[in-house]
């Protein structure tokens, strides 16, 4: 059977497996809507030329992954999630036979920064190509503490960390506790979800506790909603 044609490139980073949340967003985006695409491993050191490469000016961006590349109709550039939804439903829309994304605008309210002192996923990175060490300098550098010691200095301990992260997931809880689990995805299971795959980057242990964050199966219906886009 003939591959059909690559109408998305979408650069993630090296490692044995996916975890980048902003990656995951765009990877389960894709997959739902049915767009043909190609992943291209990027390093940590090679972020920068890469957005150099494909954004000259980089006004109002910064070098970051994810970076998608729209080859077929108009060429376009992005490296921002919530626009990067908004134009592949653009782009590709229902008349044509995708999915449209829905409640792509309510990401923008998304406020993930519990998330960031819960776990680190350096050891998920690719161990031959530098990025283990440039993640960790860098990182460091610019939240001024060792990365072991984040959630201490940063989150104030793991119970806070759970107990905040409470309170800004109870719109998850409240929207899962509606359903099964069975339904139809939208953008925001998919950037809730993304979180969940990059804890589970960072450790086993850690995302067992987000699993059972509240005691019950929100997390379990949240993932089982999303499973069938997780690839």
């Amino acid at each position: 059977m003939a591959t059909p044609e690559q109408l998305v490139r979408l650069y993630d980073l090296s490692s044995p497996k996916p975890w980048s949340p902003a990656c995951w967003c765009t990877r389960f985006a894709l997959n739902y809507k049915g767009i043909p695409h190609t992943t291209v491993p990027l390093s940590y050191p090679a972020i920068a030329p890469k957005c150099s490469e494909l954004f000259p000016s980089m006004t109002g961006l910064e070098e970051t992954v994810l970076i998608i590349e729209i080859l077929a109709l108009l060429y376009k550039a992005l490296n921002d999630s919530a626009l990067i939804a908004r134009l592949l439903n653009e782009r590709y829309t229902e008349a044509d036979s995708y999915k449209d994304l829905k409640h792509v605008d309510e990401a923008d309210e998304y406020d993930g920064k519990e998330l960031k002192y819960l776990g680190r996923p350096i050891n998920a990175l690719d161990k031959e190509d530098d990025s283990r060490e440039f993640f960790k300098r860098t990182r460091e550098e610019f939240l001024m503490c060792e990365l072991g010691d984040i959630m201490e200095v940063r989150g104030h301990g793991e119970a806070a960390v759970l107990e905040d992260l409470k309170v800004r997931w109870i719109i998850l809880r409240e929207r899962m506790a509606k359903e099964d689990g069975s339904g139809e995805p939208n953008y925001m299971d998919f950037v809730d979800a993304s979180h969940v795959k990059w804890i589970e980057g960072a450790s086993e242990e850690k995302l067992a506790k987000l699993m059972t964050l509240y005691g019950d199966d929100t997390s379990i219906k949240l993932m089982k909603k999303v499973g069938p886009y997780s690839y």
